[in-house]
């Protein structure tokens, strides 16, 4: 058993391709501690690591081979630096089945920190490796978490909490409930009622897909959403009336869709969606954390459109990646950060893993695997952090939220979303649009879990 881990750990050295390189390992020394915590960042690439540590003196090399990101933190052991110096080596395989090597020195600089430093040429001691018959099993090691589900605290971070695949053979709802109203009222203005209908949600082949069609709301089909979710003053022009009546025109929103909301809260926790978006001028997929106060984490923020510019000549269409929030403060408004991700195809042609990690001090986004852009305003984490949060999942077209009157140029939006009218407008504006080339968001699987403060 040794003698094979030693040369694993020289076999991997020589056959290690290129492709992939093992990041800088991160050090974590906490007062008054003299064990530390080593880890690899997250990389959605990374199959398993095995880690490799020589001690000072005569005390035996340990293994701990981590296969499960998913339990403990991910890539990380414990170890006791004390006053001293480490040597280890990490042996990551990918899942393109690479095997690569890289190996550090780690020394104490007392005063609660440690220095590393890379050894590209450092193998493991041939005598302690095969002298030492007593090696130390692998240990699933808790990270104390700040994370909250159903209302009450996880114990650990790196558990998962939540996952939804959608399978054909299940009941699809069983984690969620449809939201049933008219969006065409402020404060969203947008073109859709969302309703509870499998022509607007439904599972194929192990995906939900939420797609937005033309509604037929008129004198033969009054608009009334039975129903309906929406109970405050104003319910007749969000959920319709049973008897057709001319005036009331003015609140038939021109399409259906749908929106679905988890079950379960969470509160400080990373979230993973695999979706596919659509691909349409004026169509918005929403992925969100959202709370009772309305606000929410916009997780990902495409515009359908494959071309749109705004004021300053930038473009935000669908190649285009945002992320940001929606903040009930003083009075509802968004943030979108200006951070975004740019790709060379819309990003409807494929499916991608939309990522938000929700910590205490900030709010990180990834795509794929890679960060690009972060919540670090503390006022406004502090805001989105108040409460737990449901998700959110919903296909709309239009609204002030996502194409804003101020940030949109005429040229690029014919109406304007506080005019009256609106309905017809938005509806003449999708009609003089290129015919949508995909009008539906497609959800291959959720996963939620908990983290802690060292998670990027």
């Amino acid at each position: 058993m040794e003698m094979s881990l030693w040369l694993a750990l020289i076999l991997s050295q020589l056959i290690g391709l290129d492709s992939f390189q093992v990041p800088q390992l991160l050090v974590n020394v906490t007062e008054n501690d003299p064990w530390i915590w080593a880890s690899l960042p997250e990389d959605h690439r990374i199959r398993s690591v095995l880690f490799y540590t020589e001690y000072e003196g005569e005390k035996c090399p340990f293994y701990d081979y981590r296969l499960e990101p998913s339990i403990g933190h991910p890539w990380a052991i414990r170890e006791y630096l004390g006053n001293g110096t480490l040597k280890i080596s990490a042996v990551v395989e990918t899942h393109q089945n690479e095997t690569v090597i890289e190996s550090f020195r780690i020394r104490s600089l007392g005063e609660n920190s440690a220095s590393v430093e890379p050894l590209r040429k450092f193998l493991p001691s041939s005598e302690k490796s095969i002298d030492c018959e007593k090696l130390r099993s692998s240990t699933k090691y808790c990270l104390p978490t700040i994370s909250h589900h159903r209302g009450k605290p996880i114990s650990c971070s790196g558990r998962l909490l939540f996952s939804e695949s959608f399978g054909d053979n299940e009941n699809p709802w069983t984690n969620w409930k449809h939201v049933v109203q008219s969006q065409l009222l402020e404060p969203h203005y947008e073109g859709v009622a969302f309703v509870n209908r499998k022509a607007n949600s439904y599972v194929e082949n192990n995906m939900l897909h939420l797609k937005v069609t033309k509604s037929n709301y008129g004198s033969k089909y009054p608009f009334y959403l039975e129903n309906c979710t929406y109970t405050k003053r104003d319910s007749n022009q969000r959920c319709g009336e049973k008897k057709y009546r001319l005036p009331f025109r003015k609140f038939m929103p021109p399409f259906d869709s749908a929106k679905l909301i988890s079950l379960d809260t969470f509160k400080y926790c990373r979230i993973d969606i695999e979706a596919k978006m659509p691909i349409g001028d004026f169509l918005f997929p929403g992925l969100t954390l959202s709370s009772v106060n309305r606000d929410a984490i916009r997780i990902a923020i495409v515009r359908g459109n494959k071309k749109l510019t705004d004021f300053a000549s930038n473009e935000i269409g669908g190649r285009t990646l945002y992320a940001g929030a929606i903040l009930n403060d003083y009075g509802t408004r968004t943030y979108e950060l200006e951070e975004f991700a740019s790709s060379d195809d819309h990003y409807g042609n494929d499916f991608h893993t939309y990522t938000a990690i929700w910590k205490e001090e900030s709010i990180n986004f990834k795509i794929d695997g890679r960060t690009f852009a972060q919540i670090t305003n503390s006022t406004i984490v502090q805001e989105l952090s108040k409460t737990e949060r449901h998700i959110e999942l919903f296909l709309t077209v239009g609204g002030e939220y996502n194409f804003p009157d101020n940030r949109i140029p005429p040229e690029q939006k014919s109406y304007r979303n506080f005019e009256t009218g609106l309905s017809s407008k938005i509806k003449k504006a999708v009609t003089n649009a290129p015919i949508w080339d995909q009008a539906v968001m497609v959800i291959k699987n959720i996963n939620v879990y908990s983290t802690d403060e060292y998670e990027e």
